[in-house]
């Protein structure tokens, strides 16, 4: 076997992870503490009946305490009791408000409560950053961002948990009306992050030789190499019992309704008020499938121990020498089997050009760009009035030259999540940019044909600039005028960029779908519109627990894609991270994708959910520290049941529930 890095062999890691396991951690639902924390609510008795607004937004409601603040500082979770009185089933989505904390700041959470049934709402109480401990967790396991104990350490959606004022309720439902009755709302699951000294001793390493969680013990944990015949032994028996998905095309499209022309590549269509995608074949095509088939992924530095890469490791033991090849045909039957049609981003050619799997591709490269003041800004915007903008843009589309002939790719996807947060963004960014970028060369150019000085500017802008080279955001003062020449400017930067890529997909891939940047700042709608100019699909990537939450701008009509959406789980299978969204157990988390994938699929403007992502990222963290239970396989390459029977109970119906929905 070879080295799996520079510094750890196998015979060393097993040695250094020969450690004796704790019994410290536990998979407990909060629903088992025995001891949760009463909450006073100001209503104690809550009914929620109201008739569903024409206008199609959710009922709502808010709870308050009954007098001061809520103190859940003790307990990781927030729960409510809620018993669905209606005759329709009801998607409840919560979140928290707590005091001295940003209003976007919230913790959230949701639950599908069936008719005549009572269901209890999780919500996760995410603290962010404990400032005292921030430093010596750092040095310990170099910035994770979930830890033993419950404790995510995260920037955003963070709570003061003494201090919670206020639960809102959004109340989801096909029906006509809601009638729920909410009860004993109360802090459960309790939390204690652990001292240094016993993240020391106990959590260095926190692995045992195959990247699982040492300190703690579940029914399909790997505990000798022998272990992995066995587990593909059995997971082949039980995908035996899979039987083929009925009136399926060859790339995975419907042959049960009607059929367009098909001219051997994906296309879109609407039809009868509904967006697809078409098949190559002509089959109407619903893009259900996960991001990250990609055996580079899982790279990280597990603390007492070094660099490696766990699950590359355990997937040679599994699949033998030629594991790499092995391990992507079984994913291809895995995939057939489970229900999933698409290969989503970041995947690989070892994977996607196999031919068994729809993919799309992830096309991202170097360009100019408009430099961020803040060094640890996620991503900066390209300098797409750059000379140089237009050519590196048509190079890079250039290099995926099978991919562009290839009738098993749908479309590409061109960068991601681009930080455009507003729709005067872009202006923003290049007001706080130097003189070298050329887009704010060209602001400040079209603000000199219009103002002709610095003088008329400044009176317009409500300013005090002493010369154009100086321009900046201006605080205060606000003025009309102003917020007019960044909205336009801004604009012309989202027609440039967006009119960049396209062109480069007709020069170059004239036979894909341009699938757009995959705008995860959904509120934007000047991007999301002019991205509709442009793209075949506009992608976005929504982190929520209903779909149904996404508003398109008004008059919009073109296909959607969601590129990433979620659900972690805390403590499953010894994880430690919940994910952007978290579920309160496996079971949970599987039950809100059925949900999602579903409202996704009634809405007429969706042609497809990807899941992020296949595998779960390694406990110990990838390089930004992100260490997620958010796969449908673990580490050790082993399925999540309760995940592979939602995806396959979705997709036997996803078809027919999608032409029969009445939107």
């Amino acid at each position: 076997m070879k080295v799996l890095c520079k510094c750890i062999t196998a015979l060393g890691l097993l040695s250094l992870f020969s450690a004796s396991v704790h019994a410290g951690e536990h998979n407990r639902s909060p629903l088992e503490d025995r001891h949760p924390l009463k909450l006073d609510m100001e209503e104690k008795q809550l009914l929620v009946e109201q008739a569903v607004p024409d206008s199609g937004e959710p009922v709502t409601a808010k709870i308050r305490p009954g007098e001061g603040l809520w103190d859940c500082s003790s307990k990781l979770w927030i729960l409510l009791d809620i018993e669905n009185k209606g005759t329709t089933p009801v998607f409840v989505r919560g979140e928290t408000s707590s005091k001295n904390v940003s209003s976007w700041a919230k913790n959230k959470g949701g639950v599908l409560v069936p008719p005549h049934e009572m269901n209890t709402l999780p919500i996760l109480i995410v603290r962010g950053e404990v400032d005292e401990r921030t430093a010596e967790l750092e040095g310990l396991f170099n910035r994770m961002r979930g830890y033993p104990g419950g404790h995510q350490q995260t920037g955003w959606k963070i709570a003061d948990a003494s201090a919670v004022n206020a639960v809102k309720l959004e109340f989801f439902t096909d029906g006509s009306a809601v009638k729920c009755f909410l009860k004993n709302l109360r802090a459960a699951g309790d939390f204690e992050l652990p001292s240094n000294q016993e993240l020391t001793t106990r959590y260095r390493p926190a692995t045992d030789a195959y990247g699982q969680n040492r300190n703690q013990e579940w029914k399909f944990k790997i505990r000798t190499d022998a272990d992995f015949a066995d587990r593909l032994a059995s997971e082949e028996a039980w995908l035996d019992k899979f039987q083929t998905l009925e009136k399926r095309s060859t790339f995975g499209g419907w042959t049960g309704g009607f059929r367009a022309k098909g001219n051997g590549h994906f296309q879109t269509l609407e039809q009868d008020g509904k967006w697809w995608l078409i098949d190559p074949e002509g089959w109407p095509f619903w893009s259900v499938g996960a991001t990250g088939f990609n055996h580079n992924l899982g790279k990280t530095v597990t603390p007492g121990a070094g660099k490696w890469n766990p699950r590359r490791s355990n997937l040679i033991k599994k699949f033998g020498e030629d594991w790499e090849i092995n391990s992507a045909v079984f994913t291809h039957r895995r995939l057939k089997a489970w229900g999933m049609n698409t290969l989503g981003n970041w995947s690989t050619p070892a994977f996607y050009l196999m031919k068994k799997t729809p993919y799309t591709v992830a096309c991202h490269f170097k360009r100019p760009s408009i430099h961020e003041p803040d060094s640890k800004a996620h991503s900066s915007l390209p300098d797409v009035f750059h000379p140089e903008y237009r050519a590196m843009t048509f190079a890079a589309v250039a290099r995926f030259k099978q991919e562009a002939s290839d009738p098993w790719c749908i479309g590409y996807f061109i960068d991601n999540e681009l930080p455009f947060s507003k729709a005067a963004t872009p202006a923003q960014k290049v007001l706080l940019s130097d003189n070298r970028c050329e887009s704010r060369q060209e602001f400040i150019r079209r603000l000199k044909t219009k103002y002709e000085s610095i003088e008329k500017l400044n009176t317009a802008w409500k300013s005090d600039f002493s010369g154009w080279e100086v321009l900046a955001p201006v605080t205060g003062n606000w003025s009309e005028k102003r917020g007019a020449d960044m909205l336009e400017f801004s604009e012309a930067w989202y027609h440039r960029y967006f009119e960049t890529c396209r062109a480069a997909m007709r020069e170059h891939a004239p036979k894909k779908l341009y699938l757009g940047s995959r705008i995860n700042h959904t509120g934007n709608h000047s991007a999301l519109s002019i991205c509709a100019e442009y793209a075949d699909v506009v992608s976005i990537n929504f982190y929520d627990y209903t779909p149904d939450r996404f508003k398109a701008p008004d008059g919009f009509n073109a296909p959607i894609m969601i590129g990433e959406f979620h659900f972690g789980t805390l403590n499953e299978r010894g994880m430690w991270g919940s994910g952007l969204c978290s579920g309160m157990d496996i079971q949970h988390a599987s039950d809100l994708f059925s949900n999602y994938v579903t409202e996704a699929l009634k809405n007429p403007l969706l042609v497809g959910a990807h899941w992020f992502k296949f595998s779960d990222q390694p406990l110990t963290g990838r390089s930004d520290g992100e260490n997620y239970r958010i796969g449908f396989v673990d580490v050790t390459d082993t399925p999540y049941p309760e995940m592979v029977k939602a995806c396959r109970s979705v997709a036997e119906t996803m078809y027919t529930l999608r032409v029969e929905s009445d939107f």
